[in-house]
């Protein structure tokens, strides 16, 4: 046995661990295995080699880092895992677990810091308390939705019964508005509490798209908004749900022309590649807060004052569940993208 171990070459070992492996002298990277290039998307070890840990550690751990590497160099003690963030080369945020133990060299205490990928892990973890978190949300909602309608109808009929006995009542017309938003909460809170079934068929995106478009006609009006359709010559087809493709365009457009407050313009541009189809709802509105991009298509996720979120929500759901994606590209008070990726 001894005899084997002694032709074990522990610096191969090291450098094809899947985990990254890296040895600081204090704070700074003395060694680092290529897993560490890797996971940082770096270009060789001279990106790491000499530089100090920090620069690739998120902020807001570098004081619990300093903690830590005290307790391993000082007090030669081993530190558990811990969930942290680094920074890609590109300047990604990734989600990590490190743990460190102490090293000694030459008579003096290095840190050997293991650094495991967690990132995905992570994301699987959002995606499943975002899915527990919209059946809690249908299950109230289905609880909850019918008993709302039934005094909102009766509320609405009596306002309306007023409206024409006082026609100069401008009240009236408040209430009347307000209520109306209250039931298109309650119509997208229906929609989560009992999602129809997926109809996947072969469809041609351009007229749904032109049809929510239209649907669109007085509220554009009103605004000065000017909409533009620009598409490929040919006809686009994909595999989908008509409805609920309706749905989305039409979440999207809405939450363009609400974003806008006077002459705006909002460009829909559809292109097919060899993969997928793209489209990409372009505005000049207001814009998103940077800090509430990653969070779009939460519930509750909004940057409209009198926002749920929901709509936006629904999107997201339906366009999941096309095996599609959506990427967000905002700048506050020069306008938003939306650009939606679904296979042919």
């Amino acid at each position: 046995m001894n005899a084997v171990i002694d032709k074990l070459n522990f610096h191969e070992l090291m450098e094809n661990s899947l985990n990254s492996h890296l040895v600081l002298d204090n704070r700074n990277v003395v060694y680092a295995n290529m897993a560490t290039i890797e996971l940082l998307s770096l270009n060789s070890k001279r990106d790491i080699i000499n530089q100090s840990f920090d620069l690739f550690l998120h902020k807001d751990f570098h004081s619990i880092c300093k903690e830590r590497l005290k307790r391993v160099i000082e007090y030669k003690e081993s530190v558990p895992l811990m969930e942290q963030k680094m920074i890609q080369l590109d300047g990604k945020i990734i989600d990590v677990e490190i743990t460190a133990t102490p090293y000694s060299h030459a008579e003096k205490t290095l840190a050997q810091v293991i650094i495991k990928d967690i990132t995905e892990k992570k994301e699987i973890q959002n995606r499943i308390m975002q899915t527990e978190k919209l059946s809690l949300i249908g299950e109230l909602a289905a609880g909850i939705v019918h008993e709302i309608r039934n005094p909102l109808t009766s509320i609405r009929g009596f306002l309306q019964l007023l409206k024409n006995d006082f026609p100069k009542n401008e009240y009236a017309d408040i209430v009347l508005t307000e209520l109306k938003q209250i039931e298109n909460i309650t119509n997208e809170l229906l929609h989560l509490s009992k999602p129809k079934q997926t109809n996947f068929r072969r469809i041609d995106l351009i007229p749904i798209i032109q049809e929510s478009i239209n649907l669109f006609g007085t509220k554009t009006l009103k605004r000065n908004v000017e909409i533009f359709l620009e598409k490929c010559s040919e006809k686009i087809y994909i595999q989908g749900d008509k409805t609920q493709l309706k749905q989305v365009f039409l979440n999207l457009l809405k939450n363009a022309i609400e974003s806008i407050s006077d002459n705006g313009k909002i460009h829909i541009n559809v292109i097919k590649t060899r993969d997928d189809v793209r489209i990409s709802v372009r505005d000049n509105g207001t814009g998103i807060p940077r800090r509430l991009i990653d969070s779009i298509g939460k519930s509750f996720i909004t940057n409209k004052p009198e926002g749920t979120g929901l709509g936006l929500m629904v999107t997201y759901n339906i366009i999941e569940s096309h095996n599609g994606r959506i990427l967000i590209d905002s700048e506050e008070g020069k306008g938003t993208v939306f650009t939606i990726e679904i296979p042919k």
